[in-house]
């Protein structure tokens, strides 16, 4: 854990915050949360609570008072007014982070297991531009995974921005090193990110 909670600190600057609990454990959950998953079987009702506690810690760290996060019809995260947050969880780890929309007007946060994205995923997930960048990669299927978790992460961000559901071709995604920022899309061309593998695990955030 302690090697993802460092590689999110890479990540991001100093004024948001980190969460990271082990989705395996139980959580609480506050009232204003329960009725979300009240009917879910009990793996996402950790799942879940695993995700919020991970959001109150990351709360905490930058000095912020920890507050119920309910869920909204669409099933996203509902962030204090002044708050912009995210959540993501895998089978082995929950990450969250939050900052202040003074200083981040939009955040995303994705994890995944480091491991080849599966072939017939690849045209689904990747513009032509991507599945050109990838044929120079030395390891293309875990390059493809990478472009997956950091459209994930892009998605999460804007979604609160323009309330609008994307596919995985909506944005083509620039990938350098260990950073990546969208291009061919005006509207979310501000946003960019980045993407870095700890413990095993595919870690992207993204901000604007």
């Amino acid at each position: 854990m302690e090697g993802v909670r460092a590689a999110l600190r890479q990540m991001l600057g100093p004024h948001a915050g980190i969460g990271v609990t082990d989705p395996a454990r139980d959580a609480v959950l506050w009232d204003e949360e329960a009725a979300a998953v009240a009917r879910a079987i009990p793996k996402r009702r950790t799942e879940f609570a695993a995700g919020r506690c991970a959001a109150r810690a990351a709360m905490e760290e930058i000095g912020l008072l920890p507050r119920a996060i309910p869920q909204g019809r669409d099933r996203a995260p509902i962030w204090p007014s002044e708050m912009s947050g995210s959540i993501a969880h895998c089978d082995s780890c929950c990450v969250s982070i939050v900052a202040l929309q003074e200083n981040y007007a939009a955040l995303g946060v994705d994890v995944e297991p480091a491991t080849p994205l599966a072939p017939d995923l690849v045209a689904i997930v990747c513009t032509p531009a991507e599945r050109a960048w990838l044929a120079d990669e030395p390891d293309p299927g875990l390059a493809a995974k990478m472009i997956f978790s950091a459209k994930e992460a892009v998605y999460k961000a804007q979604y609160p921005l323009t309330g609008k559901v994307i596919d995985f071709h909506a944005v083509t995604l620039d990938m350098t090193d260990c950073a990546f920022h969208v291009v061919g899309h005006p509207t979310l061309a501000k946003l960019k990110g980045a993407i870095l593998i700890a413990d095993g695990l595919i870690l992207s955030v993204a901000d604007g």
